[in-house]
């Protein structure tokens, strides 16, 4: 892939920096996206999908109904699968909504297979995102701490995302022109690069974080 042609695709689909950011952290994992797949909350048209890989049998599902949903499921009931179900579990940006997420996070544990995967995101700095509710935002320490609890082990958590871009991402929406996008943007992308380490080791603040998890 041409990080840079990507880029600029991206923006003129209309994407946030941050959808941007997150869909390069898929591709960085992709090789972990295996078997039968289960995608939890997808959206109608998830941009993701084109980054996947293509021996995979996915499951998409979704809250709203679509003629690229597979299955209509509420994330806040049991999940209509059976135990031990999926290789991998997709579920990015959405342990927001959910009303009791540690419940949730127990029935992703049940459907997936031994030795299967969780890849989750979770925004943080991010503006609200009723879908139909926003009740929450986690840090890394959070995530982690709530995974572990609900019996996921070899959990990984990486930022992605920093001051700058997480300032442009919430500005997304005055930027009406996709050219003002791709300037920003692409400042944005240089200033986090100059961001004191020290400063982002000690004080993170990213657009949000991609977890590997397995049962």
């Amino acid at each position: 892939m041409n990080r840079f042609f990507d880029f600029v695709r991206q923006i003129y689909a209309g994407k946030t920096i941050g959808r941007i950011l997150l869909n390069w952290e898929i591709v960085a994992l992709r090789e972990k996206v295996r078997g039968k797949v289960v995608d939890l909350a997808g959206g109608l048209e998830a941009s993701y999908y084109r980054y996947l890989p293509a021996n995979i049998s996915v499951t998409r599902t979704n809250y709203h109904p679509g003629s690229s949903i597979d299955q209509v499921i509420d994330l806040n009931t049991r999940l209509p699968f059976e135990d031990n179900s999926f290789d991998t579990v997709l579920f990015f940006n959405a342990i927001y909504i959910l009303a009791d997420h540690e419940a949730t996070l127990r029935e992703i544990r049940r459907i997936l297979r031994p030795h299967g995967t969780l890849l989750l995101s979770s925004p943080f700095l991010y503006n609200e995102m009723p879908e139909p509710h926003d009740y929450m935002r986690f840090t890394s320490e959070g995530l982690s701490r709530v995974l572990a609890s609900t019996g996921f082990v070899s959990v990984s958590i990486h930022r992605f995302g920093e001051r700058i871009t997480a300032a442009a991402n919430l500005l997304h929406p005055l930027f009406y022109f996709n050219t003002v996008r791709f300037v920003v943007y692409s400042i944005a992308l240089f200033l986090d690069r100059v961001i004191p380490r020290s400063l982002a080791r000690r004080y993170p603040s990213p657009i949000g974080y991609v977890c590997v998890a397995r049962p």
